[in-house]
């Protein structure tokens, strides 16, 4: 009988000492749950060109890359002749498209009806160019890994008669 309430004694504080040694359960869980919330809309490191690598915060930087990869495009685009028949000035969207290995491409074009009439080749121009450019890209980091981004970038057509 003695040998009994022992063995059941040992049995009990065998298996009931582990909740007090271990750390709550609730706690983990909820570092876990916290930990695992990942904002989807935003990086901790934009895109990056070699001219940015000064910058010091995330804002600079992004500000950086959109200025330097704006006049890459530019100067990509000015080398096409594009003529019309009549005076445009208008908005194109481009939805651009980094990938995590910083390879640069478009996703959408957002055309207005003007520049499809006068321009209809404007489409493969764009996406030449984007092709063309000669930017280097060090692609976003969200956690240090690299990953997607997508940029809405509005061009203004401006061309005279």
């Amino acid at each position: 009988m003695f040998f009994r309430l022992i063995v059941t004694a040992l049995f009990i504080i065998f298996f009931t000492s582990c909740d007090f040694i271990s750390p709550k359960k609730k706690s983990l869980r909820n570092l876990a749950v916290i930990d695992t919330i990942i904002d989807y809309n935003s990086v901790d490191v934009y895109p990056l060109v070699k001219e940015c690598n000064n910058c010091d915060t995330n804002e600079k930087q992004n500000q950086c890359f959109e200025n330097e990869f704006v006049k890459k495009l530019e100067k990509v685009l000015n080398k096409n002749k594009i003529e019309s028949k009549r005076k445009i000035s208008d908005t194109v969207f481009v939805d651009i498209l980094i990938d995590n290995t910083g390879k640069i491409s478009i996703s959408k074009i957002y055309e207005s009806p003007n520049v499809i009439r006068e321009i209809p080749k404007f489409d493969s121009i764009l996406r030449h160019s984007i092709n063309n450019l000669p930017a280097t890209i060090q692609p976003s980091l969200k956690r240090g890994i690299p990953v997607n981004t997508k940029f809405k970038l509005p061009i203004l057509v401006s061309l005279k008669e």
